[in-house]
């Protein structure tokens, strides 16, 4: 490990989600003296539900966040299983190992956290000059330096912190006899064979079901079903993620078979699947974003669907077309409004599965090197590295739009089904779109640089790579 500069795609991910955080923090400031000035009273309820409102996306992009630099973390260990084993041989403790990681995880916290909030004041002033010039902000004076500024900072700290200690936690069964092995991942069996994983993971799958079916269960009754049915998907999604070994293996195999009769695409799909850990590590995050974007535009398209089928069951008049209008214009402009939080997260997701990709490719370049030596050409090789990105990132995608409108149904009923409507999920095609679109490019995006990188060093000399 060379320190905190093998670690700067974290550093980025700590500073994107410090940058989102000072900005939810300094909004609502900004919302509530804009409204004293223009002469708006009692404010005090106002300014407390933006507060809820940011610290729970703030909260969504910590977790995101969290398990990105986690993966990040076990993706790099993973690499350097021989050094480590060798630092072992000479006489150093996996603790001591372990320790230095985390230390160097609380540097990064902390270096990310201040760029994070100081570019995030920084893009807060510059909306303000430009609202205010085009007279959308009254002319006062907005605090752009509140206190609560150090929370996010503190928060992203802590989350980078815990983040690299539980990434970290394969140093401690690194052994010096792996010094002689040129392995850098477990095998399919070993990964499988973590019974403290699976037990969480099914035990946080099944309590967050049960969550989800009490809200569903009371979502004829009160809206206040949704808080049960939140906590659920919260927990249940967490169960996933802890999982991601065992519930993404049989989906990369499934997107595996597509095209399998050709050799490349075959190696491709018995690469991903050969090491399940990195293939889980590089799809998770990409999952958890494309989990939050479609739940909020299926919740969203539920809650559009219900208000209109209520106003179309009015007299048909020149009002209710007007109202009818109206709604869907606050919809389209909400839901737009929505994705754009709800997709910081994504990006912070998104910055993880080229990270995770590029070093899968660049830890691999011995294995490259003795598939050129066993007659593939450089053109093979790198269709054969795009193919596996696709088939993860197609996994992620697919598992994401199957839980995405999941999640989003079970919002939208315990939500509105109090008010006698049965409904079913409403998917926008632009969100699937946007969602698909902009995870093919990430796969190819994320390939290119580090192949081209792998591909430059003869066969040969990649051999020798240690």
């Amino acid at each position: 490990m060379n320190g905190v500069r093998a670690f700067a795609p974290t550093v980025l991910v700590a500073a994107l989600g410090t940058t989102f955080g000072s900005a939810l923090v300094i909004a609502p400031g900004i919302v509530t003296e804009a409204l004293a000035a223009a002469g708006l009273a009692d404010l005090g309820p106002v300014r407390a539900i933006l507060s809820v409102v940011g610290w729970l996306f703030l909260g969504i992009a910590l977790y995101v966040g969290a398990i990105v630099t986690a993966n990040t973390c076990a993706t790099l260990i993973a690499g350097q299983t021989r050094i480590i084993a060798l630092q072992r041989l000479v006489g150093a403790t996996g603790a001591s190992l372990r320790a230095r990681i985390t230390r160097t995880g609380l540097v990064v916290g902390v270096l990310g956290g201040v760029i994070g909030a100081v570019v995030g004041t920084g893009l807060s002033a510059l909306f303000v000059v430009v609202l205010r010039g085009n007279g959308f902000l009254p002319d006062t004076t907005y605090t752009l330096v509140p206190w609560e500024l150090v929370l996010p900072v503190v928060a992203v700290v802590l989350a980078t912190w815990g983040a690299f200690a539980a990434g970290s936690r394969r140093v401690l069964t690194v052994t010096p006899l792996e010094a002689l092995s040129s392995s850098v991942e477990p095998s399919h069996d070993d990964v499988r064979s973590g019974t403290a994983r699976k037990v969480w993971s099914i035990v946080l799958m099944a309590a967050g079901g049960l969550l989800l079916f009490v809200g569903l269960a009371a979502s004829g009754v009160t809206p206040a079903a949704v808080l049960p049915a939140a906590l659920g998907g919260f927990v249940s999604f967490a169960g996933v993620a802890v999982g991601a070994t065992i519930v993404m293996p049989p989906v990369l195999q499934l997107i595996g078979r597509i095209g399998s009769r050709d050799p490349v695409v075959l190696l491709a799909g018995r690469n991903a699947m050969r090491a399940p850990g990195r293939s889980a590590r590089a799809t998770i995050g990409l999952v958890i974003g494309v989990t939050l974007l479609v739940t909020f535009a299926v919740a969203l398209g539920i809650m559009q669907h219900v208000l209109s089928a209520q106003l179309q069951a009015m007299d048909q008049g020149q009002m209710t077309k007007e109202m009818l209008e109206g709604q869907r214009d606050f919809f389209v402009q909400l839901n737009a409004v929505v994705s754009v939080i709800v997709g910081f997260s994504a990006v912070i997701a998104a910055v993880g599965v080229v990270n995770a990709l590029a070093l899968g490719v660049l830890q691999r370049r011995r294995e490259l090197g003795l598939l050129r030596v066993l007659g593939l050409t450089g053109a093979q090789v790198r269709r054969m590295i795009v193919t596996e990105a696709v088939q993860m990132v197609v996994a992620a995608v697919v598992t994401g739009l199957v839980l995405g409108v999941f999640y989003g149904w079970v919002g939208g009923q315990t939500l509105l089904g109090s008010l006698g409507f049965a409904t079913t999920p409403v998917l926008p095609p632009l969100t699937v779109g946007i969602v698909v679109v902009g995870a093919l490019v990430l796969a190819v995006v994320a390939t290119i640089a580090p192949v081209r990188r792998a591909m430059r060093v003869p066969p040969t000399e990649a051999l020798a790579v240690d």
